[in-house]
């Protein structure tokens, strides 16, 4: 354990680094430049054993075997029984490129599965485990993954409430290691220019809402319903609330976040999930990244570790000369299929939104779009912009089918709308949420799922292989 003037030292010297490495970046920016005509994309998405013949123990054994014959398409993750399953990138409009994605894509997640099935482990495709304990959940034995989360259990506000839940039973989430049990799907878009970058962004803080209310996949914790739709960033934001200030709540509705306006003046910011206000440029997002702390001590990789702890639904990172905005808030889905379809969603709605030079939300209604997706999915009404540039309030149906319209011209616009017309068999808004879907085979079970009965449930709802 270090001192106190150990950890501010390494501190301060991890901050300078971040402002060096942070100008040399900025002063770099013509080399991120890229041309139009392409469009690159990839996909990261975890998955999680199911611990039913395994002893807690032997999952990170288990999970490190099952990566190293898969090979280097398969990563480990904060949980030591998550993979995470990733693809190269693909530039979508080149021929065959959209379906040599696809092709990687549905392959490297067959090998994860074959090699799971050789130790007779099964595969979840689920947002959030729901057999591991919420307490002491085991993490991957690498630092980052213990000083990170002990750091995050040792320094939270004592005024967090940290239970959450809409039925009668509440779940306390008030340990930092519980984003262990959650598995979420990324999209990265490699953007044109910085500006480009914080442009689509910005953008994907507006449309995230929408998708998570169709994708939601975080229902159950710990075997009990909580009755949202997906509580992943909800359970991530209070278990990781170190903001020092004293907060009054009035329901358990408004009990995260609850930054006022004059919070937010201060400068009282929470790195995960929706930021403050939206980024002007490039400078203003490596600023906000740059004021947390860095927990971790390693002067040469600081804007490396700055920008791997900026938690927010969606983040600009740097990967060798590619400028890549990664949208970071949807659960893994049921199947691939779902989630290309979100994909093809995501991308088409940012570019007809760019062409048409679409106005963002204004951000206290994204923020109220957050929480009704993450709550109650599909069933609540939500803001939307409408073709005036106007702000109105419908259905989420009817307003997300609308989003869809928009994406479909977005995708015509690239010339991909006919890959597009099979995947929105799997959005349609009358679908509703995974977590809807796994909520609708359990309704009659009660809060509390025995293990058992809830592995049946999963694997009728095809999230267990």
């Amino acid at each position: 354990m270090l001192d106190k003037d150990k950890v501010e030292k390494n501190e301060r010297e991890m901050h300078e680094s971040f402002c060096e490495k942070a100008r040399e970046l900025i002063m770099q920016e013509e080399q991120f430049r890229k041309p139009e005509g392409t469009q690159l994309v990839g996909f990261e998405s975890e998955v999680a054993l199911d611990t039913k013949h395994l002893e807690v123990s032997e999952l990170e054994a288990t999970r490190d075997a099952i990566i190293h014959e898969v090979g280097e398409s398969a990563d480990i993750e904060l949980g030591a029984g998550q993979i995470e399953v990733r693809t190269p990138p693909f530039d979508i409009l080149a021929e065959e490129g959209f379906r040599q994605l696809l092709t990687v894509y549905r392959n490297e997640f067959a090998k994860v599965c074959h090699a799971a099935h050789k130790r007779n482990t099964q595969i979840m495709r689920v947002g959030a485990n729901p057999f591991l304990p919420i307490k002491d959940t085991p993490r991957t034995s690498k630092p980052k993954y213990t000083q990170v989360p002990d750091f995050y259990n040792t320094h939270r506000g004592c005024h967090v409430d940290t239970h959450i839940g809409l039925g009668n039973t509440q779940i306390n989430i008030g340990f930092a290691e519980v984003v262990s049990l959650f598995q979420s799907f990324q999209i990265n878009i490699e953007a044109r220019s910085f500006r480009d970058a914080i442009d689509k962004m910005n953008r994907s803080f507006v449309v995230a809402p929408y998708l998570l209310a169709l994708s939601g996949n975080a229902r159950y914790l710990n075997c009990i319903d909580t009755h949202l739709n997906d509580m992943r960033m909800m359970a991530w934001e209070k278990s990781h609330d170190t903001r020092m200030q004293d907060v009054r709540v009035l329901s358990w509705e408004r009990s995260f976040d609850m930054r006022s306006n004059e919070d937010v003046r201060n400068g009282k910011l929470l790195r995960i999930g929706l930021p403050e206000r939206y980024f002007e440029d490039m400078k203003d997002y490596l600023v906000r990244a740059g004021q947390f702390p860095f927990i971790l001590h390693n002067p040469e990789a600081t804007l490396q570790i700055a920008i791997g702890m900026t938690w927010l639904d969606t983040r600009v990172k740097f990967i060798g000369d590619a400028c890549v905005v990664e949208l970071r808030i949807l659960p893994t889905q049921p199947s691939i299929e779902e989630e290309v379809a979100l994909m093809f969603f995501y991308i088409g709605w940012l570019v007809d939104a760019q062409i048409r030079g679409e106005k963002l939300l204004p951000i206290n209604f994204v923020r109220e779009n957050r929480l009704s997706a993450m709550m109650y999915g599909v069933h609540r009404p939500m803001w939307f912009m409408s073709d005036a540039n106007e702000c109105e309030q419908l259905q989420a149906f009817e307003g997300i089918t609308r989003e869809i319209e928009r994406a479909w011209r977005g995708l015509r616009h690239l010339g991909l709308d006919q890959l597009f017309h099979a995947g929105l068999l799997h959005l349609t808004p009358a679908l509703t949420s995974p977590s809807d879907r796994l909520g609708k085979i359990l309704a009659h079970d009660g809060e509390c799922i025995p293990a058992e009965r809830m592995r049946q449930a999963l694997k009728e709802a095809m999230m267990l292989f």
